[in-house]
């Protein structure tokens, strides 16, 4: 190795928790210095990986006293991938901080990071564009996708991502089979997989070689390769869904704004509703207010209504005269009725009478359920079951009741309400049998959780009850009362139908906090953001700021709480179960609060661990 000429080092991003890029050698046989964003294989450890160069002539190791290792194969002559895929690169590793080896793990196909051949990207045509954002706050299904079918039509190269595949697979069936249009159009439409596995690789590469105009996908097409890329489609873009559930937590509906933004494309923001940023962003030039007030939202005070109690658990559940009558009116003119309650089990928590804490699942730490069928405890985090414990894991106690009765506890109760013949499926109703119920003619009353607001989307639902409305603001998160307004708010209008249908509410608070806004008409979500947003900037909240989670051993919680503490940070401290506890921060400032903790991901930690982080933006 001869790496003391410039030019003659790179900067490679390998897959890892790690922050850092490591730095190699070009051996003598290479002639050519690879070039950001191509792959090279590289050793690591006693095995070879496949890594992205970042830079060329930079060295990372300036502490390293070893030799710097040569790479063994440069894979892509040039890279592989378009010009927008660094930058986007770069601002998800500041916006959720993270290393560019996980970065491009996260965000790109796992086939890339194989060594799988790839060609260069075709170049599109360039458009002198004047980035643009175009609103489609419809409350209504099919009028926000008769916009869509409007504004495809133009046959514009657009990307237009939803936040669930499923839903981004009906969508791609109603493009082809418009005749809003045309046929060259429709041709050069393209359904982008799920994630993972060959099928993505080969979409990916048609992409890249300019086959495809539109096209339609999940969360996983935001960085799918469009040559010539005009306008970014965001659909249900206030959704709780585009927050992924694994690490690194990220909001991919962020990710397709910021697409947006460095190919210069339009962006069109869609839903029933907008997202708190988007609203703080652009409520001055959102469409005016309507007067209207929607009479088919009921609130029901569940003080004043009958509450049975339920066999071994504290707490009963609200069945209320106007949840049984809506019910069955619904019934009566030949459309199904939903109940919602967003608890599995027959209970959803189980405490502890002596020390008063709720017993936590040993794996993750979630909450414990109570399952009267299998007499057992099933987190309701990771779904891991055990044996219903006898005492109290934290103080031996003995004396462990369950509390707030789940699904299995309602449906006895619903059974006996509704007088109606009608069928009663329950979370447990087997699928095939649910779908033929589907395609018949007859109602069904359908209990469960917020899942199965999806059937909404198949047979018209004329009522849908909500058990416990504050029960999904319970959360102890600052957007618990965002996402409770987000779905109920999706109840009343989601789906075939929904002029008609009636949501029943049943709360302590009718009409109060997060509820403000529901008995309004079709933007009703005005009166909640105004009020929402008024706080959360008053207590310096997302989207105003951003919360950060660090959870790591206890010695490093320690140590970085010192760093935060010294740099005037505002942040707090809990313990967790298991060996690890966890610091909440809260800063505008992400990038200097990077540098402060950046040695806590430097490789040389691999075997010490390190710590895991999660962002909130919104």
């Amino acid at each position: 190795m001869n790496a003391d000429k410039p030019g003659e080092t790179v900067s490679v991003a390998i897959p890892g928790p790690w922050w850092t890029n490591l730095t190699y050698s070009l051996p003598q046989d290479i002639a050519d210095v690879p070039l950001p964003g191509a792959r090279v294989r590289v050793p690591v450890g006693r095995g070879s990986r496949v890594g992205m160069v970042i830079e060329n002539g930079a060295n990372e190791a300036e502490d390293y006293d070893g030799e710097i290792r040569d790479i063994s194969e440069t894979i892509d002559g040039v890279p592989a991938l378009g010009e927008y895929v660094m930058p986007l690169l770069k601002w998800f590793c500041d916006a959720y901080l993270c290393g560019f080896g996980t970065a491009v793990k996260t965000l790109l196909p796992g086939a890339f990071l194989k060594g799988e051949p790839a060609e260069p990207p075709t170049r599109g045509v360039k458009r002198a564009r004047f980035p643009s954002v175009t609103f489609v706050y419809e409350p209504e299904d099919a009028a926000r996708f008769e916009r869509y079918m409007s504004i495809l039509s133009d046959g514009a190269p657009t990307l237009i991502s939803f936040p669930i595949h499923s839903d981004a697979k009906k969508f791609f069936e109603r493009v082809v089979n418009s005749d809003a249009i045309s046929p060259d159009i429709r041709e050069n439409a393209v359904l982008y997989p799920r994630l993972g596995g060959n099928a993505e690789w080969l979409v990916w590469k048609r992409l890249s070689a300019g086959e495809g105009g539109i096209v339609v996908g999940g969360q996983n097409s935001a960085m799918s390769p469009l040559p010539g890329l005009a306008r970014v489609i965001v659909e249900d873009e206030s959704g709780n869904a585009w927050r992924a559930m694994r690490r690194p937590v990220f909001n991919a509906r962020s990710l397709l704004a910021s697409r947006a933004r460095v190919e210069s494309a339009e962006l069109v923001l869609g839903g029933r509703m907008p997202s708190p940023r988007a609203f703080m962003k652009y409520d001055a030039e959102l469409p005016p207010p309507s007067a209207r007030r929607d009479k088919h939202v009921i609130f029901v005070d569940m003080k004043l209504a009958y509450s049975p109690a339920v066999e071994g658990v504290s707490g009963g559940l609200t069945v209320s005269e106007p949840l049984a009558r809506e019910t069955e009116e619904a019934l009566e003119r030949g459309e199904w009725a939903l109940w919602i309650l967003d608890r599995k089990g027959y209970a959803g928590e189980i405490i502890c009478e002596e020390c008063g804490a709720p017993l936590k699942c040993p794996k993750c730490g979630g909450t414990l359920r109570l399952e009267e069928a299998s007499s057992a405890v099933r987190c309701v985090s990771c779904g891991a079951a055990s044996p219903t414990p006898d005492i109290c894991p934290n103080c031996a106690g003995r004396l462990l009741s369950a509390r707030r009765p789940g699904l299995e506890a309602l449906l006895p109760l619903a059974d006996a309400a509704i007088t109606n013949p009608a069928p009663i499926f329950s979370p447990d109703t087997p699928e095939p049998e649910l779908k033929r119920a589907a395609r018949g003619t007859e109602p069904c009353v359908l209990i469960g959780t917020r899942a199965a607001l999806s059937i909404c989307d198949e047979v018209p639902v004329g009522m849908v009850g909500w058990i416990d409305a504050d029960g999904e603001a319970r959360l102890g998160e600052h957007d618990a009362g965002a996402r409770a307004f987000s779905l109920i708010w999706e109840s009343r209008w989601r789906g075939v139908s929904p002029r008609q249908r009636r949501v029943l509410i049943q709360t302590r608070r009718p009409g109060s906090d997060w509820q403000r806004g529901l008995g309004a008409g079709g933007d009703g979500w005005r009166i909640f953001w105004r009020s929402e947003l008024k706080e959360r900037m008053e207590l310096s909240m997302p989207p105003y700021t951003s919360l950060i989670k660090i959870e790591a051993a206890a010695s490093d919680i320690a140590a970085i709480s010192e760093i935060f503490a010294s740099a005037g940070y505002e942040y707090w401290r809990y313990e967790e179960t298991g060996k690890k506890t966890a610091v909440w921060v809260r800063t505008g400032k992400l990038s200097e609060l990077r540098r402060k903790i950046s040695p806590f991901f430097h490789i040389k930690r691999a075997r010490k661990g390190f710590p895991s982080i999660e962002v909130w933006h919104e």
